[in-house]
């Protein structure tokens, strides 16, 4: 008879639409997972929220889960982890209680996947990468779920190996259709000033998706920053952000994030990396599968292609296929996985963050796409374009001294 595999208790804090749409579904998928509590200090979640639309009370979400505990703060929960044999929480809270319940979750000696940014505070973020570091057994992860995809991974071996060479440049553009969510009302969390921070909008609510993909494939780490943002004008906050970044090693990042994306179904990612062997493009179309069905199929194009084509074949006017390519000085060219960015899928058993994060708990070995380096570089670069853009002038990065 084969022994019972460890199946990873954990809990998940904040209820509101992201964790009732993507994160309860794939928990709920796994076999070696099971959901042992909830947490949410309102009986009605998400109000305010990316999604409350989809967002239904916590008796009936606890009952629809397998009547699991409920409880409505952080401190509660960890009073009963013993009688919960809890390994792991999830954090899926607003930005302004990340600190707080990241401090208080290392603290008691429990695993970690933190929704992003890591925090919205430079200071906090400072005091989770001490806590993280001092806690090195337990996992930090940071569910920037595109920092999983194996184009990522395969970008960041790749840099590492040194076949790029030394980075010297990178060139980021992220495009957003959220001008509903940064530009209307009724969704302050994203759109207005919460406790510490200097700003809200983009650049907090999406911006960490660029930044913490940037840190983990280049290894950079920012020095000085300049930015100019433009703010929507019903709700004030950041739609538009523009910035360049000096790194400790003396490269350049180069910014642009918008958050009017016109509404098509999917998010605009170009990241080109430049180093002195070559150049790495990692860039497409970021959204559901069906965007991927309409572009193969050539719906509302001209010049469809054949998906299965090679590299720059296909039908006239048909674009690139949307994968990892690096060009080398040498003459030589390198294609990779296929362009992935954030994971969507709510019928599976969840992103590689969400992996990596039960195998933590279960004493397995782990891969860790976005941790606390990470977090700590991509919350002072975006602190620092909030203040950059307030003083008018570059500012100095906060809180990476030494990574």
């Amino acid at each position: 008879m084969e022994p019972e595999t460890k199946r990873a208790h954990i809990a998940v804090v904040g209820c509101g639409g992201w964790t009732q749409g993507w994160h309860l579904p794939n928990i709920a998928n796994r076999t070696d997972a099971v959901l042992v509590a909830l947490v949410d200090p309102s009986e009605q979640p998400g109000v305010g929220g990316c999604v409350p639309s989809i967002c239904v009370p916590m008796s009936e979400l606890c009952a629809k889960y397998g009547n699991v505990a409920r409880y409505s703060s952080i401190e509660a929960l960890l009073a009963d982890k013993d009688a919960l044999e809890l390994h792991g929480v999830l954090c899926a809270a607003p930005h302004r209680t990340h600190g707080a319940i990241g401090a208080a979750v290392l603290a008691a000696g429990l695993h970690l996947l933190m929704e992003k940014p890591m925090t919205a505070d430079i200071e906090e973020a400072r005091a989770l990468f001490a806590s993280a570091k001092a806690h090195p057994e337990q996992a930090f992860l940071l569910n920037n779920t595109a920092n999983w995809q194996s184009g990522t991974l395969a970008a960041h071996e790749l840099v590492a190996a040194g076949k790029l060479g030394e980075v010297r440049h990178v060139n980021a553009v992220f495009a957003s259709p959220l001008l509903w969510l940064f530009g209307g009302k009724g969704h302050s969390e994203w759109t207005q000033v919460q406790g510490s921070m200097l700003g809200n909008g983009f650049a907090w609510g999406q911006l960490s998706h660029t930044f913490a993909w940037i840190y983990k494939v280049t290894g950079l780490t920012p020095r000085t920053v300049y930015a100019v943002t433009s703010r929507a004008e019903e709700t004030g906050a950041d739609l538009v952000d523009a910035a360049t970044i000096t790194c400790v090693n003396g490269a350049t990042i180069s910014l642009s994030g918008v958050g009017s994306l016109p509404d098509h179904g999917f998010k605009l990612v170009a990241n080109l990396v430049f180093g002195t062997k070559g150049t790495l493009s990692y860039g497409g179309l970021a959204g559901s599968d069906d965007v991927e069905r309409k572009e193969a199929s050539g719906s509302g194009t001209t010049g469809a292609r054949d998906p299965n084509a090679p590299v720059g074949q296909g039908a006239a006017g048909a674009k690139r296929r949307q994968q990892l390519e690096v060009w080398y000085h040498d003459g030589q060219y390198e294609a990779g996985p296929r362009f992935e960015f954030e994971y969507l899928d709510q019928t599976t058993t969840g992103p590689g963050s969400l992996d990596a994060f039960v195998r933590a708990c279960t004493g397995l070995p782990y891969t860790v796409g976005a941790g606390a380096v990470e977090g700590l570089k991509t919350v002072s670069t975006i602190e620092a374009i909030y203040r950059a853009a307030q003083e008018g002038g570059p500012v100095t990065a906060i809180g990476c001294d030494g990574l």
